[in-house]
Order: structure tokens, then C-alpha cells, then sequence
């Protein structure tokens, strides 16, 4: 066995599958997890160590012994979601977007590596589509243990209902902070003004961009609400405040917890799947 679990807490809650929607992250050294129900209820949550990079069959077969090992099945769910960090990736208006120029549209501004794949995600409250790529050799695996799990990424996940319904007085941003780089998205009368990622080695040049992007949208008037998560810790947060006064950590979308251990979990490092 190659993989470790972190953690993981479960409720014993009967739900059909049916009713249930995994959603799963990848980190750097692994993925995160979580399992919920059609009403919001939160059934599961995990992080695994695993090497990301191992060979198709290995890293499938850490895949499938977690799987086991936390009997959690993948069939017949309700939905399933993969949610990979993209460096390559742009917004396409609904009216504007055409599924047969997918990789065009990247080709524009990079080029798609080999081995990679080209993939899109409709956001319905936005009337936007963002197209993305992602690495074959890692997401196969998924695709194997997991039949019919769809492909996400970091901005599909943040811009979302919660965040979007938060920018309805003010002006919302919202930080994910991760190894080397630090995500952005900003909204305004619920609607997405820019998403974007920022190669970031320190917390430092992650203000650096809060500010910048605070300066060019002019939002020095106090009318900005700042949600982060991800890498984030007390001295982080403690500095990230020095300069924005109405900061707080996000958590993801309400959910209901059905086990106390839950409360002891730091969600905001893994918000992307409680969005």
C-alpha cells in the first residue's frame, strides 16, 4: 500500500447513491474529499497521501485500495467531480463559445502540452463557459476507478452561488492560496470581474496581487469583503488582515454535519470541495 489517509470521518447515515455527490481534489501530495448528500448534508471527508505521479496502474491501484478501504462507493452517484489546478485556462461568454474550437481557444494564449487534454465547464450563473487543460496521465485513473466523473478546476469551483450571492452589496474576492501560487476572483453585483492565478513563493507576493488587483478595480473604499483558504494558517491570516480589514476564511457552501469530529476540521484548506 502506497497511499495514506490523513484523515477521514464519516457518518453512518443511510443515503442512497444516488443521492450522493463526491467531489475530489488534487493536491501536489494527493487528494482531498468530500461526500455529500442532494440536501447539503455533509456524509464524508478526507485527505490521502498518494504519489500523483506514480504510473497509471499504481497510482489507480491506491486509488481503488482507498476506495475500498473507506467503502465508498463510486457507482450510481448522483454526481462526481475531479477538480484539478489548471494553469492554462479562459472564460468564454455563452454567446461567444463554439465546443468545436476547445483547444483553440487555449491556443491563443499558450500552447497545450502534450499528454494534456483540453476540457470545458458551463457556469450557468455567469452564462460562461471556461475552458481548461489538465494532465491525461493523472486524471486516467480517476476516470478508471471512478465511471463518469467530470472534470473541474480550481476556478470552476470558485466561482460559485455562495461567493457570487456575496457580491450582491460589496465587492467580494476570494483567495486561494496553494504551493507557489495563489488563485484569484473577484465579483461584484454577482457578477465575475476577473478570475485569474498568480505564481506566488510567499505570502508577501500574495498581497502584492490582493493589492494590485484591489488598486486597478479601485477598491481602496472599504467596500471589499476578502474570502481566502487553501494553504492558510493563523500568522497568514494575521498579516492578509493588516491590510484588508473585513477578511474572513472561507468554508464553502452551508452544510450540515452529521458527525461532532467534523467541526475539528479545518474546511477552509479544502473549501474547493465543499463549494
Amino acid at each position: 500500500m502506497s497511499y495514506k489517509i490523513n484523515y477521514f470521518i464519516a457518518s453512518d447515515k443511510d443515503v442512497a447513491s444516488y443521492e450522493k455527490r463526491l467531489s475530489i481534489c488534487l493536491m501536489s501530495n494527493g487528494f482531498s474529499f468530500s461526500l455529500t448528500d442532494v440536501y447539503d448534508v455533509l456524509l464524508a471527508l478526507g485527505e490521502v497521501e498518494c504519489n500523483l505521479n506514480a504510473p497509471i496502474g499504481a497510482l489507480l491501484t491506491d486509488i481503488r485500495g482507498f476506495l475500498a478501504e473507506t467503502r465508498m462507493q463510486t457507482f450510481g452517484l448522483k454526481e462526481a467531480e475531479l477538480i484539478v489546478f489548471s494553469d492554462q485556462f479562459v472564460w468564454i461568454p455563452q454567446h461567444l463559445f463554439d465546443a468545436d474550437n476547445l483547444r483553440q481557444y487555449l491556443d491563443v494564449m499558450c500552447k497545450v502540452p502534450m499528454g494534456y487534454s483540453v476540457f470545458e465547464d458551463y457556469n450557468d450563473r455567469i452564462k460562461a463557459h471556461l475552458v481548461f487543460s489538465a494532465d491525461n496521465n493523472i486524471l486516467s485513473a480517476f476516470k478508471v476507478a471512478i465511471p463518469g466523473i467530470k472534470i473541474r478546476c480550481q476556478h470552476s469551483k470558485m466561482v460559485n452561488p455562495v461567493v457570487l450571492d456575496s457580491s450582491d452589496q460589496r465587492t467580494m474576492m476570494l483567495i486561494n492560496i496553494r504551493d507557489g501560487v495563489t488563485d484569484f476572483a473577484l465579483f461584484e453585483n454577482k457578477k465575475l470581474l476577473l478570475s485569474n492565478s498568480y505564481s506566488c513563493a510567499n505570502i508577501d507576493e500574495t498581497m502584492f496581487y490582493a493589492l494590485n488587483i484591489s488598486r486597478q478595480f479601485h477598491l481602496e473604499d472599504g467596500r471589499l469583503l476578502v474570502g481566502v483558504c487553501g494553504d492558510i494558517d493563523r500568522e497568514k491570516f494575521a498579516f492578509l488582515k493588516g491590510y484588508f480589514a473585513d477578511i474572513a476564511l472561507y468554508t464553502g457552501r452551508p452544510l450540515t454535519l452529521t458527525v461532532p469530529q467534523m467541526q475539528h476540521i479545518h474546511t477552509y484548506r479544502c473549501a474547493l470541495v465543499l463549494s
